[in-house]
């Protein structure tokens, strides 16, 4: 879907048993850069190779690919996407890039083996647990370049570094500057009516003050619309 002149959001439809998921991953470009913004999760970029070349683009053109935060959901693809554009670097705010790599072990991840340390781990609990566990093993990457709140990107019309932590530590959003498009990550989603920008869902938030004041963040930047990883678009 073109949301705007050199824009895409694309929807990615991720077979789940007898059902499916759909995250929206972003395009943008210029003549000497193609940018893809998250990767999915582990063994699913096949599904955003198809929609990068439906969106008329080679996934070997790729040139830079920005990750919003350190989920296996976000940077699960990366490796994979790595291997058909290998010149690609690869960027995150300075704070995720560490769980990133492979230096920390990712939030969602040691909350549960505190659980498992303390106790409280539970049978309901396993089923994520192994996920994580698994998802990150493959996942886990070097990052090329760590950006800070603020920091320009000097290409596609200019992609400006937004911290916002919460969702997690190190989380950041991207202010398209020629297109005033907001891609969120999971630092906002599309309310239920469709009308407004929410923050983080709490069952996945690692700091849900946080969280608020970094989608109070995102609601001060003048925005033609915002893109969520799980949501969708909105229109300003």
């Amino acid at each position: 879907m073109k949301i705007a002149e050199n824009v895409e959001m694309l929807e990615v439809k991720i077979p789940r048993g007898d059902n499916f998921s759909i995250i929206y991953p972003t395009l943008t470009w210029d003549n000497s850069h193609l940018v893809l913004f998250d990767t999915g999760f582990p063994h699913t970029a096949s599904f955003i190779v198809d929609e990068i070349t439906k969106a008329g683009f080679d996934i070997s053109n790729v040139t830079d690919i920005i990750l919003t935060h350190q989920d296996v959901d976000h940077i699960g693809g990366c490796r994979e996407l790595l291997a058909l554009a290998p010149q690609a670097k690869v960027y995150a705010h300075e704070v995720d890039a560490a769980f990133i790599d492979g230096r920390k072990v990712p939030t969602k991840l040691d909350k549960l083996e505190q659980k498992k340390r303390d106790g409280s781990f539970t049978d309901n609990d396993l089923p994520f647990y192994t996920m994580l566990k698994d998802g990150f093993a493959v996942a886990q990457l070097p990052v090329n370049k760590t950006l800070k709140d603020g920091e320009v990107l000097d290409f596609c019309g200019g992609i400006e570094t937004i911290f916002t932590p919460g969702h997690t530590p190190g989380h950041a959003s991207f202010y398209l500057q020629e297109s005033q498009m907001m891609i969120c990550g999971d630092a906002a989603n599309i309310s239920a009516d469709g009308k407004t920008l929410q923050g983080s869902n709490p069952a996945m938030t690692w700091d849900s003050e946080l969280a608020d004041t970094s989608l109070d963040k995102i609601l001060t930047y003048d925005l033609n619309g915002a893109i969520s990883y799980h949501t969708g678009f909105l229109k300003f």
